[in-house]
């Protein structure tokens, strides 16, 4: 801000200033005119003993006091009653009413969302154990089934009475027929009950996963499966697998190993150049200077030494600023 030079009455606003700037520097202008004193050592004004008359002072605090404070909305959680009655309140119990209101709500809406949490994931366990219990009496019932299955007549019988025979087949048929249809029946259930196990697994497995921050982020989740299934490949599993029985503990795991296996790419890099150094360094002659740089090789072998000792992200860090990157 630019002050007034002694003695001038004119006030030197740089263009660079802008509108703000000069009436900014205009303000202090008229601020340090009024600050200034008349040769004699006298204040200028009416008034020598540099009195305010009390009349003046008292406008002032009334001008001060009369300023209106801020009107603080109603919360939305007040009915019309409340909302009017609040209204007629004070500033200070307004804004202690309004906090406590706030806090309430959030508190109500944090049990809310625990209790819905907790609802669905009882609801998920009952329904799991429901499933699994279907696929042991699915079992069940097919083992009991096999010790039904009918018994064909004896060919042998064919010859000796063939009209039996008939009757007998005909009876076998008949008995066939609905043991297949209940084996069928059997069969159906089972798979019922294995597919609502496996679509309880994977709901679960999915809220596990949008717990993790990456994976809820809709910009960052695309890269977190990105890392995984190419750390995934890397090790021979098969997509499909993992996406059917992968759950969310190996999902992170997998994608953990992809930091590993990048820090150890970085490392390998910084050991060959370190190692093509060296190689260097032999075919030198005895005696000879120091080539340039060495300094800076012995920085970085210090550091990549800390590294392989600590294996922290700190000392990768050193060995890369070493290396010069």
């Amino acid at each position: 801000m630019a002050h007034p030079n002694e003695g001038s009455e004119a006030v030197d606003v740089s263009e660079s200033l802008g509108d703000d700037g000069a009436v900014a520097a205009f303000a202090d202008y008229l601020e340090n005119e009024d600050e200034e004193l008349p040769e004699d050592g006298e204040p200028e004004g009416d008034d020598p003993d540099g009195e305010t008359d009390e009349g003046e002072e008292a406008d002032e605090d009334e001008q001060e006091g009369d300023e209106p404070e801020t009107a603080i909305e109603a919360p939305v959680s007040l009915n019309a009653d409340e909302k009017a009655v609040f209204a007629q309140l004070p500033p200070e119990a307004q804004r202690a009413w309004a906090a406590s209101e706030a806090r309430r709500n959030s508190q109500v809406q944090d049990a809310t969302t625990k209790a819905a949490n907790a609802q669905r994931a009882a609801q998920s366990h009952a329904a799991e154990a429901h499933s699994k219990a279907k696929a042991v009496f699915a079992t069940q019932l097919a083992e009991f089934a096999s010790h039904l299955a009918p018994t064909p007549p004896d060919p042998m019988l064919a010859r000796e009475n063939p009209g039996e025979y008939i009757a007998q087949k005909a009876h076998y048929d008949a008995a066939k027929a609905q043991h297949d249809e209940l084996v069928q029946q059997v069969g159906a259930l089972g798979d019922e009950a294995s597919q609502e196990i496996d679509q309880a697994f994977i709901q679960q497995r999915d809220r596990e996963l949008l717990a993790i921050p990456e994976v809820a982020n809709e910009e960052t989740r695309t890269d977190f499966f990105d890392r995984a299934f190419g750390v995934a490949e890397a090790l021979g599993y098969d997509r499909d697998i993992l996406l059917r029985d992968g759950n969310a503990t190996d999902f992170k795991a997998l994608v953990a190993a992809h930091g590993w296996k990048d820090k150890a790419a970085k490392y390998d890099a910084i050991m060959a150049k370190q190692m093509q150094r060296v190689r260097n360094g032999k075919t030198a002659k005895p005696g000879a200077a120091q080539p340039k740089g060495s300094s800076t090789a012995r920085a970085l072998k210090d550091a990549t030494t800390r590294l392989r000792k600590t294996g922290s992200d700190a000392d990768a860090i050193a060995a890369f600023e070493a290396q010069g990157f």
